[in-house]
């Protein structure tokens, strides 16, 4: 009878720094076009929001845009206004502004450190919407060209917590199977969110074959955004908030996974470079390096290799 060890190391912070030429290890994918957006996918992202839920920034619920878009003026009109966002590359300035509302989480000791609190991001409910329909697509693309790669399994669209688990477990009885034991290694990215480099994603975006309209689109969507912050009855002057990707945003998911993915890519090559076999699992800013070998003493090696390897990538 065989079983797992596993090792937590302590939250890696990525470098705000960046060196483009890092990219230069990971193939340039060819461009391809980006289709104009249809009746079909906004109608259909629509039908997805329940009517009861907390009315948005501008006091509007889904319900309301449901009922305005039976219109099909208004709905052509705003698939126009979407379209027009990416062929400007411009997202409006209306849509950038939030109102983010500061709670404190239940039965705690203290309240002297930010993450005793929960943040609830209040956004425009149209540009919701139109972040919905675009991060759908965004995904559709990412996923049916090959680019999301195949350890990423969190946040993107068919994949889940379950496949990580059902991969883990896979891979643990295959090591049964060869009479191996199996270690891993844990590791957490941290202030992943909010450390993101716009330029490297727009570069990232790039890479992999984005249209050029998009990649400009989103060197606008992620500057100069605004927030109030709202804490009982203590509201605050309009703040910049241009240091994140909010996990408030539809957009968030995808475009932290194309962010991770030539650093899954270079790190996988290195790993092979030096002779390391080892297995990576990513879900969102979280990730499980995974080792197996005749012996627990061998395999826990090979995951100090991985981790001075994958320290000295971040």
């Amino acid at each position: 009878m065989t079983c797992s060890i596993y090792f937590t190391l302590p939250s890696i912070v990525l470098h705000c720094s960046i060196k483009e030429d890092i990219l230069n290890e990971i193939d340039l994918i060819l461009l391809f076009s980006w289709a104009l957006f249809s009746e079909e996918e906004f109608m259909n992202m629509l039908t997805k929001y329940n009517n009861l839920s907390t009315p948005s920034l501008d006091k509007l619920s889904w319900s309301h845009l449901k009922y305005v878009l039976k219109n099909n003026v208004c709905l052509n009109n705003i698939i126009k206004i979407t379209n027009a966002c990416l062929d400007l590359g411009y997202w409006p300035s209306h849509f950038k502004i939030s109102a983010t509302i500061v709670i404190p989480k239940p039965n705690k000791s203290s309240y002297d450190t930010p993450k005793f609190f929960r943040l609830i991001i209040l956004l425009n409910i149209l540009g919701k919407l139109i972040e919905k329909v675009i991060g759908n697509k965004l995904q559709f693309h990412a996923i049916s060209n090959n680019f999301i790669h195949q350890s990423q399994l969190g946040g993107l669209k068919f994949k889940s917590i379950m496949d990580a688990s059902i991969a883990l477990t896979h891979i643990i009885h295959l090591g049964w199977v060869k009479h191996l034991l199996t270690s891993t290694f844990a590791f957490d990215i941290t202030q992943f969110f909010s450390l993101l480099n716009y330029y490297l994603l727009t570069l990232i975006l790039g890479k992999v074959g984005f249209d050029l309209r998009v990649v400009k689109f989103f060197s606008n969507y992620l500057i100069d955004r605004k927030t109030h912050y709202f804490w009982n009855s203590f509201t605050s002057p309009s703040c910049d908030v241009n240091v994140r990707v909010g996990q408030d945003s539809a957009l968030s998911s995808i475009l932290l996974a194309l962010y991770l993915l030539p650093f899954l890519h270079i790190l996988e090559n290195h790993l092979k470079f030096f002779k390391i076999l080892i297995f990576i699992l990513s879900f969102v800013d979280n990730g499980l390096l995974i080792a197996q070998s005749k012996s627990f003493h061998l395999s826990n090696f090979l995951l100090f290799c991985s981790y001075n390897v994958m320290s000295n990538l971040l």
